[in-house]
């Protein structure tokens, strides 16, 4: 049986090779531990690739595998009736929190479905279809033990793919711009429920967070560096750091005898003076922080559980310990007073981050804001995905909400879609001459970028 697991443009980014598919890989190299010979598997990558040319990029297959996000939702219907065109017998199955959300959407697209965490279920699938018992849904019973699997073969996509520079760069030090880097994930799920946040619909079959044991992340990282040469490692999950002390030690302790450099993310509680100088010592060069707003009452009202106090705090504890402190806000969410750009130039001066990720607020399948919109003032939230970006491309066109607030709200008068807008703007502009944009800073990250051809 052939398998092809197939990866979107991601044509909304502006490096889509930034990122790196795990669920994809995570899949297939469970797929081939299980099976073995009896699959052939092939991992179709069509980052960058226009949707007019995908069809030339994907091999013909027996089993089509989907991994469906809202922001891809589009390209991959358009993707599936290509396939289903020229190659009929083809069987297509889905999973990811697009499917989870709109089931039945979905099965009018999809033959089947895979619900929840895959790594048992796939397996299930892909026995039933052999024996022509393919089910509509699948969905996983209770929480997968990620300890019990190996970490991801790389071996799917080009080295090219996986060894990158230009990933660890810094604003304010120089050296690490040539690391050969790569991203990583030692960690699945999160224990909040942000209302912005569309992780809600993992949490509510798998709740809470689980972390890799400190020797499989070492096992990992040693992987990385032996077959990829790779000197410096992101951490793309939700929260870098275990909750417990002694298990956030005990991590740090592992990336430290890898001997390599890293950088993550973390809430602005998550990080304590001891673990951040325990980072520093591991090799942490970078941490961002989820600040999302300077405003309190937008905090509470979104669920985040953090004060604009401790943000504070904690950017300086990052800062006295030589951890780059970079934080992400949001522009336009519930609650934000007349006065918000002030208040946001006014926390920047204070705090002086080293750099700024600012976004507009959008409104995701999966969230409690879009679930209960009235709870949050917000009304006619549009359901044209391929614009609920949240990070904007400002040399193509002026951004716009997907959603309007009711004009008064539980808080007081709302502000409009023009006021919030040019309130990212003048914040975008601001950040921009400053200095501190990190988009900026990841603006030009291509293996060409430095290459004089006529040199």
């Amino acid at each position: 049986m052939k398998i092809g697991f197939i990866l979107p443009s991601s044509h909304y980014l502006n490096d889509p090779f930034r990122g790196d598919p795990f669920t994809h890989l995570q899949i297939l190299t469970i797929l081939e531990e299980y099976f073995g010979s009896r699959v052939e598997l092939c991992l179709p990558d069509l980052r960058g690739i226009k949707r007019e040319f995908a069809l030339y990029h994907i091999p013909e297959c027996d089993v089509y595998l989907h991994s469906i996000y809202t922001l891809d939702i589009n390209e991959q219907k358009a993707i599936v009736a290509m396939l289903r065109r020229q190659y009929p017998r083809a069987v297509h199955i889905a999973g990811g929190p697009h499917a989870v959300e709109f089931p039945q959407e979905s099965l009018r697209i999809f033959d089947s479905l895979i619900l929840g965490e895959g790594e048992l279920t796939i397996i299930a699938a892909v026995n039933d279809l052999a024996c022509n018992k393919l089910q509509q849904i699948y969905r996983q019973q209770g929480v997968i033990d990620i300890n019990e699997y190996c970490h991801p073969n790389r071996k799917f996509l080009p080295k090219s793919t996986t060894a990158r520079r230009k990933m660890m760069t810094l604003k304010s030090k120089p050296g690490f711009n040539d690391l050969v880097s790569t991203n990583v994930i030692f960690s699945r799920g999160c224990p909040y429920n942000c209302h912005f946040c569309a992780l809600r619909t993992a949490r509510e079959g798998t709740p809470g967070i689980r972390f890799r044991l400190p020797e499989l992340i070492e096992n990992e990282i040693e992987y990385l560096k032996r077959e990829y040469g790779i000197q410096g490692v992101a951490l793309v999950d939700e929260i870098a750091l275990p909750l417990k002390r002694s298990s956030a030690i005990a991590e740090l302790e592992a990336i430290g005898r890898a001997d390599i450099f890293w950088r993550g993310q973390c809430r602005v509680d998550g990080i304590t003076p001891e673990l951040a100088g325990l980072a520093f010592q591991s090799g942490c060069i970078s941490l961002g922080l989820g600040v999302e707003s300077v405003w309190q009452p937008s905090l509470n009202l979104i669920n985040k559980r953090i004060s604009v106090q401790k943000a504070k705090d904690t950017i300086a504890m990052l800062k006295a310990n030589g951890i780059e402190a970079r934080i992400y806000l949001i522009m336009g969410l519930p609650g934000e007073p007349d006065n918000i750009v002030e208040l946001t130039l006014n926390f920047i001066k204070e705090t002086q981050p080293d750099l700024i990720y600012l976004s507009l607020f959008t409104i995701r399948p999966g969230t409690e804001v879009f679930r209960n919109p009235d709870k949050f003032g917000i009304r006619n939230i549009e359901t044209d995905w391929e614009n609920t970006m949240h990070i904007h491309n400002l040399d193509n066109k002026k951004p716009r909400l997907t959603f309007q607030y009711h004009e008064n709200a539980s808080w007081g008068k709302t502000l409009t879609n023009e006021q919030i807008v040019n309130n990212y703007l003048e914040l975008v502009a601001f950040i921009k001459e400053a200095g501190l944009s990190a988009s900026e800073l990841n603006r030009n990250t291509f293996p060409f970028d430095d290459i004089n051809p006529l040199a």
